[in-house]
């Protein structure tokens, strides 16, 4: 009889217990692996758009608090030649349809300068003239396109999320196939004429994006724009477009690092669970261990059996959880709402079957040690 052998008979031998075991693994693997992806996307996220050379230009205390729409000028004069590609104003619209409550990302751009600073969208020359001539003119996102069934030519009437909550009618002019996420961008002298005629008072600037010609222009703007309105009545905060995505996902709730955590805490429950299951075996075969060492089984061939039993559990888990996931992401376009088009990584597959042999490693140890020292008189005394 070989080690192998009795391994395989431990295993099938109570079924339903090592399907139970094997899926109380599988989920907790599951859910690790999900939290791991979602948080290791973010952090991407925020490293490439480092490499957009933009920064985004807000009011000093609170990014919420609107800043005069003169001040895109002031930064345009400030800059040395060169420096500066273009200057974007945004004002947070926050739109909804009527009669449903869940309000998208909207916001009102500078038509001139938008396709400058983003150019990664690579708005084209004809969508860009239908954005400059039509007064209502609205870029959507293919995604949110996708979820509202919105096609270009349509009139799409939203209501504002923000006092004085306007009600504004817009006509989509292009679906950018690059513009990522739901966005819905619209013009800012529509949105400054709206507010105007219901307010008297012109829209407001949450956050002016600078697009830098070179990492050194970067650099200058971090500091110089600044300066330059230090002690004024409109003072600023200049930050990399990942400390203001990074800061702002923070408002809401440190959600990244709370996916990570309970992705974590999740690997415990697997552990304890394993552990549970691996102890009721081991009390289970107490006499059958004290056979197999009469027969020649040595303490450490038992501890590396019982170990092994562990480890092949939790690979078995792992497979389970990671395999059908990193099969469906690669091989078609899974996606979350919100979160956007999702894959997991190779290196977020490996470790999480890592870890899924390292719970079950750990949920073995005890009980290997414990059958390491079992005292074969003792045992077999409960056979009689």
């Amino acid at each position: 009889m070989t080690r192998t052998t009795v391994l395989i008979k431990n295993l099938t031998r109570n079924r339903l217990r090592t399907t139970l075991t094997v899926l109380a693994i599988a989920l907790p693997m599951f859910v690790f692996t999900m939290a791991r992806t979602m948080v290791e996307q973010v952090h991407e996220m925020l490293a490439e758009s480092d490499l957009k050379l933009r920064v985004a230009v807000h009011q000093k205390l609170s990014f919420t608090s609107p800043l005069p729409q003169r001040i895109r000028e002031e930064i345009e004069g400030l800059a040395p030649e060169g420096y500066i590609t273009a200057v974007c104003r945004t004002s947070w619209f926050g739109g909804r349809i009527e009669g449903k409550p869940a309000a998208f990302a909207s916001m009102a751009v500078d038509r001139d300068t938008f396709a400058k600073v983003y150019a990664e969208f690579e708005i084209t020359p004809a969508e860009n003239e239908r954005f400059q001539e039509e007064r209502r003119a609205a870029m959507v996102s293919p995604e949110l396109a996708k979820s509202q069934n919105w096609k270009v030519g349509d009139r799409v009437t939203l209501t504002g999320s923000l006092p004085p909550n306007p009600k504004m009618e817009f006509v989509i002019v292009a679906i950018p196939p690059k513009m990522s996420r739901q966005w819905f961008y619209f013009a800012m002298d529509y949105y400054d004429e709206t507010l105007r005629k219901l307010t008297g008072s012109p829209a407001g600037v949450n956050n002016f994006w600078v697009k830098c010609s070179s990492p050194e222009a970067r650099q200058w703007a971090l500091t110089a724009i600044d300066k330059h309105f230090a002690s004024s009545e409109n003072e600023t905060r200049t930050e990399l477009e990942s400390t203001f995505f990074a800061q702002f996902m923070k408002s809401g709730g440190d959600w990244v690092g709370l996916t990570w955590n309970v992705g974590r805490l999740i690997v415990l429950v697997a552990v304890a669970v394993a552990f549970n299951t691996m102890s009721m075996s081991f009390r289970e075969r107490t006499r059958e261990i004290a056979v197999l060492r009469t027969l020649g089984f040595s303490a450490g061939k038992i501890v590396r059996m019982v170990l092994s039993e562990g480890v092949l559990l939790g690979l078995i888990g792992g497979l389970i959880a990671v395999g059908p996931i990193y099969a469906l992401t690669h091989l078609t376009e899974f996606s979350i709402p919100r979160m956007g088009t999702m894959q997991i990584p190779n290196q977020t597959a490996a470790i999480a079957l890592a870890v899924a042999c390292l719970c079950g490693l750990l949920a073995a140890l005890v009980p290997a040690l414990m059958a390491g020292r079992l005292k074969v008189a003792t045992a077999l005394r409960k056979v009689v």
